[in-house]
Order: structure tokens, then C-alpha cells, then sequence
């Protein structure tokens, strides 16, 4: 973004946020698909590119766990 001319603190009065809610978004903490948009149009790639579906986690149990109660 600052390669652009956009620092996180622009973006953020320009969106009316605080700027550690950009921060945050930028680095994966919060979400934000406004933010996410405004972001991905800044720096002229889809969101997909900048933060890609995290894989979905599967939790199984384990087949000896019901013998041992």
C-alpha cells in the first residue's frame, strides 16, 4: 500500500476506523470485508490473492478414545 501512497492511517480516516483495525486486518488478526475491499483495490489484486481461504480443520476422534471410557 505505501508503494501506492496509501499508509494504514490514510486508509483508516478514509474509512473511519482506528488504524490498528487495519493493522489488525492486515495481518490477519480481525476481519473486515470492507476493509479487505478497500485494501485489495489499493494494491490492484483480489482479496483471494492477499488472504486466501484458510483451509477448513477437521477434528476426528479417535476410534480407541470410546473404549477407554
Amino acid at each position: 500500500m505505501r508503494m501506492n501512497g496509501v499508509t494504514s492511517a490514510v486508509l483508516a480516516d478514509e474509512l473511519g476506523v482506528a488504524s490498528s483495525t487495519v493493522s489488525q486486518v492486515i495481518s490477519g488478526r480481525a476481519t473486515s470485508t470492507r476493509i479487505a475491499k478497500r485494501i485489495a483495490q489499493i494494491v490492484g489484486q483480489p482479496v483471494e490473492v492477499l488472504w486466501p481461504p484458510k483451509p477448513r480443520l477437521v477434528l476426528r476422534r479417535n476410534k480407541s478414545a470410546g473404549a477407554l471410557a
